[in-house]
């Protein structure tokens, strides 16, 4: 995924698990979040759900696009209602991700 979306011109930060993730989220206050569902430590879910709790309101609104495997309706269902803007299922298509990602970032 990162190596899409930098050939599609973004700047791409990643993190080995939830907690990191959400401490650059916090420290860098990405354009976009990319998640997936199963994460080491705390699931997409988790970080979605801390992200959109978070005391400032400039992480809050950080658009979140979710990509996992899980492609049950309870899943999607359960991002959409947690608050994620977009839901890829895997296995996808590269052009897929960089259409959602320009989609969310008013890019299109």
């Amino acid at each position: 995924m990162t190596f899409v979306l930098q050939k599609a011109n973004y700047e791409v930060t990643s993190a080995p698990d939830g907690v990191s993730g959400l401490r650059l989220i916090k420290e860098n206050k990405p354009d976009l979040i990319i998640l997936d569902v199963m994460m080491p430590g705390v699931t997409g879910f988790e970080v979605l759900d801390a992200v959109r709790k978070d005391k400032d309101s400039k992480v809050r609104v950080i658009p979140v696009l979710m990509i996992t495997s899980k492609s049950s309706t309870e899943d999607i269902d359960q991002a959409l209602e947690l608050g994620a803007n977009s839901y890829i299922v895997k296995p996808f298509r590269p052009a897929h991700l960089v259409q959602k990602a320009n989609a969310l970032l008013g890019n299109e």
